[in-house]
């Protein structure tokens, strides 16, 4: 176990010390008009027909940089404008098509916005630092998908919403049009910023092959995608509306839930917003029932030993969500900064509290809960996760602190805390950075410490005999150049580590991760667009504790595989799986292989997507603790009927299913999961849902 590791982190040292950092273009910035005094501002329709629009300078150096870069767009030619208006920034896009009844443009769900679709994205980093932006995406119909970018894990998150954005589209016998109203309340800057603020504007065409334009100059050189941010030409007009933007939002709910004949329960919620000024939030939640969220995508759960993440979708916990510092874990379960705070450990909040600060270099925000508790706790170990059902109050606070040292060295502390009553509790304090020292390099990581004091007694938690330390510790080093992508990760979680305000599904773990893609781009014209080659090596192994009188291992993971983009934007990819699971404390060491084999495809504008993927050969059955044959099975249908007067149909169905057979004697292991989705679409705002 030990070789491969440090080998494969040996070749990833000499391979990124062999190849140097690339230069890439500086873009030019995005011009923008100040609406003169006394003028009305545009009507958000989506026609581009306003006066104000007519001294707005027109932006149309687009260029396309999927799947190979291209200096002229054409017959795509892309035109923006860009508004400084009262309390707001205004955008108009004229999107070209030289096959106008070739546009997808359904109606869609919010956050349903995908590459099947014609769209454009507006981004927008208000610090003007290039680490996070916020973005809204609009398809041809007026639908929208909205959230956060992060240039650290180079992802969008679409959790969190910017509700008071207004867009609107028009099809026109050309192509469409869209008009974008950002209010500066929905975007997050410091007060007294000293960089310019980043502006970028993109758009997809699916096609036989999928296209994407940007107004910046963009490649696949760049190690992600805010290096290609505009800084706007001049944003005096903004800055001088900063000091005095200010708002107040309150929101009021109204349940009436009946679970069993005779036992109906009202709930009446409040959520508030408040904005003193631009560098300030302040949210309060007051009873809020937060099973109105969307219910969860179904999952298989009865042949794995740790507990499932769940994303997050209620508003409270995502404002600001860069600040906080949560980001999901990967599919291997590499923590990616989850250990400190995670907001589905809070079940059922009664009141809440929440401040959040943006300075030039520094950022904080800090909230305090109350949890009337009804969820389950996590008490990991090394070879699994049991959940505790919890009834018991407790309330809740965490805090932290982010500096800017440098332009590319950030540190942060954290405090996160969790009071049971009665002298339980935990608590947790530690410290996490993030340093790029070029555009390719990228190093992140976190130590935290614990402090616990609770245990479980019936259905009480009770306080401990004695409070216990643990620590917890990951480093997580990226470096990608040009068609390269190379990181690894080490991460050390101890025995004792205990945090209920976070995600720690296992602990008295040490992890190495290494992971490595060499993508190889072929001509325009050719049956395959893009092919990539990529190897994962994973090892876990459970330290030496109390009940474990030596380390041993309790995976290994070695996944070579491929990966194909061809037409009609259909993706096919093989992982070949070489494992060894250990399920148990000194148990038998398992070595099942398998392959997974999947393809994914937007076939036309009705049947919109379509996937298969299947995991087939040995594998662990995790309760029996043995080997069988058997398979992973995921399937998605997503069809799409236009009707009559504008409005949609929406089918969506998903199968799941795990099977494992026993090699010799009876035994079986056999679980499905099918979800059913029809969505009414009566137009882009409103829409009516059956889920089964």
């Amino acid at each position: 176990m030990s070789f491969l590791p440090r080998f494969l982190l040996g070749s990833l040292l000499l391979l990124a010390g062999l190849i140097g950092p690339a230069a890439h273009a500086a873009n030019l910035p995005l011009p923008a008009a100040t609406l003169p005094s006394g003028a009305a501002p545009p009507r958000i329709d989506g026609r581009l027909d306003d006066p104000a629009w007519a001294s707005a300078p027109v932006y149309s150096g687009f260029r396309r940089f999927r799947p190979d870069t291209q200096l002229d767009p054409a017959p795509y030619r892309t035109e923006l404008r860009v508004l400084i208006t009262p309390g707001a920034l205004v955008f108009a896009i004229r999107a070209y098509d030289p096959a106008p009844a070739e546009i997808r443009a359904p109606l869609s769900r919010r956050d349903q916005v995908w590459p099947d679709q014609d769209s454009v994205t507006v981004w927008v980093d208000p610090s003007g630092r290039g680490q996070v932006a916020q973005f809204v995406r609009v398809n041809a119909a007026g639908s929208v998908r909205d959230g956060l970018y992060s240039s650290a894990v180079d992802d969008e998150d679409e959790a969190p919403d910017f509700l008071d954005v207004e867009v609107a589209s028009q099809r026109l016998s050309d192509g469409y049009s869209v008009e974008l109203r950002w209010p500066l309340a929905n975007l997050r800057y410091p007060l007294n910023g000293s960089q310019p603020w980043g502006l970028m504007v993109t758009r997809r065409v699916p096609r036989s092959t999928h296209l994407s334009f940007a107004s910046a100059a963009l490649d696949r050189e760049m190690p992600h995608l805010l290096v290609g941010l505009q800084p706007l030409a001049d944003d005096s007009a903004l800055r001088e509306q900063l000091a005095g933007s200010q708002h107040l939002v309150a929101r009021v709910e109204a349940t009436l839930r009946d679970s069993q004949p005779g036992r109906s329960k009202a709930n009446l919620g409040v959520e508030l917003q408040w904005r003193p000024r631009a560098d300030w939030v302040v949210d309060a939640t007051l009873r809020p029932d937060f099973s109105q969220v969307e219910l969860d995508d179904p999952q298989l759960a009865g042949n794995t030993r740790f507990a499932l993440f769940l994303p997050e979708k209620r508003a409270f916990f995502l404002e600001s969500s860069d600040v906080v510092g949560q980001v999901a874990p990967d599919s291997h379960g590499v923590s990616r900064g989850l250990l400190a705070f995670y907001s589905r450990a809070v079940s059922d909040p009664r009141w809440g509290l929440r401040a959040t600060w943006r300075g030039e270099t520094q950022e904080a925000t800090a909230l305090l809960l109350r949890d009337a508790g009804g969820g389950l706790l996590q008490r990991p170990s090394a070879f699994g996760t049991e959940l505790l059902p919890v009834n018991q109050a407790s309330q809740l606070l965490f805090a932290r602190h982010r500096t800017q040292l440098s332009p590319d060295l950030a540190l942060a502390g954290v405090l996160s805390l969790r009071d049971w009553g009665a002298g339980a509790g935990t608590a947790l304090a530690g410290l996490d950075g993030l340093w790029t020292p070029s555009t390719s390099w990228q190093l992140r990581g976190h130590w935290l410490s614990s402090s616990d004091a609770t245990r479980l007694d019936g259905e009480r938690i009770a306080r401990a005999e004695q409070r216990e330390q643990g620590s917890a510790f990951w480093l997580n080093a990226r470096w990608r150049e040009g068609d390269w992508r190379v990181s690894g990760d080490l991460e050390r979680i101890g025995a004792r580590f205990v945090n209920d305000n976070g995600f720690v599904p296992q602990s008295g773990i040490a992890r190495v991760n290494l992971e490595g893609l060499r993508a190889f781009h072929r001509p325009e014209g050719s049956f395959l667009t893009v092919w990539e080659a990529l190897l994962r090596a994973t090892a876990t192994r459970a330290l030496r504790t109390e009940g474990l009188t030596e380390a041993q291992s309790v995976s290994q993971l070695l996944q070579p595989g491929v990966w194909a983009l061809g037409p009609a934007s259909t993706e096919a990819w093989l992982h070949a799986n070489f494992e060894q699971v250990r399920t148990r404390p000194s148990g038998p060491l398992h070595r099942p292989r398998s392959a997974m084999l999947g393809i994914g495809s937007h076939p036309s504008a009705q049947l919109s997507y379509i996937t298969l993927e299947a995991t087939v050969g040995e594998r662990v059955d995790q309760e029996a603790d043995r080997v069988g044959q058997g398979f992973n099975l995921f399937t998605q249908a997503t069809w799409r009927q236009p009707l009559w007067a504008g409005m949609d149909l929406e089918a969506e169905q998903r199968f799941s299913q795990g099977r494992v057979k026993a090699k010799q004697g009876p035994g079986l292991l056999n679980e499905t999961s099918s979800q059913t989705k029809l969505i009414w679409h009566l137009s882009r705002e409103q829409a009516l849902r059956l889920l089964w």
